[in-house]
């Protein structure tokens, strides 16, 4: 992700500092990127860590997508890490509005103040704010009814015993 992200950087440079040489943009590109690279890893680590072992399994994310919670879960890691898949979609809903539409904004004043490149970072802003406010809601009825599944799964335990 680093790399990709000091590879992009290098190029856009080219258009938004071309007064740069070369070598100052691959030193701008290689910082920017380890820098990146940093944040991200601690950002996502940490995440890991709060969904605990089932939200690092390949098929966390798919069942949560679909819906249908696999017939061979822990129930106490699902409910950790369902759990916190709701609260992030749960901040989400308000988070997103508050992020993406100012950027969107500030990226449609800078496109036409002058460095019309913004403009791809105006609809990178409107498409992500889109795809965030489709994905938001299903997600949300998803974990309920993962969740609900969950409860009946120990209840029908329980009963057993």
């Amino acid at each position: 992700m680093a790399a990709m992200f000091a590879v992009g950087w290098f190029g856009v440079t080219f258009i938004t500092i071309p007064e740069l040489t070369i070598g100052g943009r691959a030193i701008a590109s290689v910082l920017t990127g380890a820098v990146f690279g940093l944040t991200m890893g601690v950002i996502l680590g940490r995440q890991r860590r709060q969904y605990g072992r089932a939200g690092s399994r390949p098929d966390f994310a798919r069942a949560v997508r679909r819906g249908i919670l696999p017939p061979d879960v822990s129930t106490g890691e699902w409910r950790q890490a369902l759990l916190r898949r709701q609260k992030e979609y749960r901040t989400l809903r308000w988070t997103a509005p508050l992020l993406y539409l100012p950027m969107t904004a500030l990226s449609i004043w800078l496109a036409t103040t002058g460095q019309p490149l913004f403009w791809f970072g105006a609809v990178l802003f409107v498409a992500v704010f889109i795809f965030t406010i489709a994905v938001t809601p299903r997600t949300l009825r998803n974990t309920d009814a993962m969740l609900g599944e969950l409860d009946r799964r120990e209840h029908a335990a329980r009963a057993s015993q």
